[in-house]
């Protein structure tokens, strides 16, 4: 049976596997897009960083930029979310 921590554990490596996963797009999204792995990559990250167009797109739009910040919010977002999710963990690790 899995305690509190490796259930907290496990969403956090979570949650750097998502982070590991849009820094290495971005990467590859510097080269042709001709890589398989780009593609596949591109599906399984778009459901965790489609939230954060919309902040991007308004970015763009204030201050005319070219430039999509949509992966750079996703990053920052989620270590938000990761430092959250410890401090949720130890709200309920005290009150256990």
């Amino acid at each position: 049976m899995l305690g509190l921590y490796e259930v907290f554990y496990a969403g956090y490596l979570f949650l750097r596997l998502i982070s590991a996963a849009i820094v290495i797009y971005c990467v590859l999204s510097w080269f042709r897009h001709t890589f398989r792995a780009f593609y596949t990559l591109r599906r399984f990250i778009q459901p965790f960083v489609s939230p954060f167009q919309r902040l991007s797109l308004r970015v763009m739009r204030y201050f005319q930029a070219p430039i999509d910040f949509t992966c750079l919010f996703a990053l920052i977002g989620y270590q938000i979310l990761g430092r959250l999710w410890w401090q949720l963990y130890y709200l309920l690790a005290r009150a256990l």
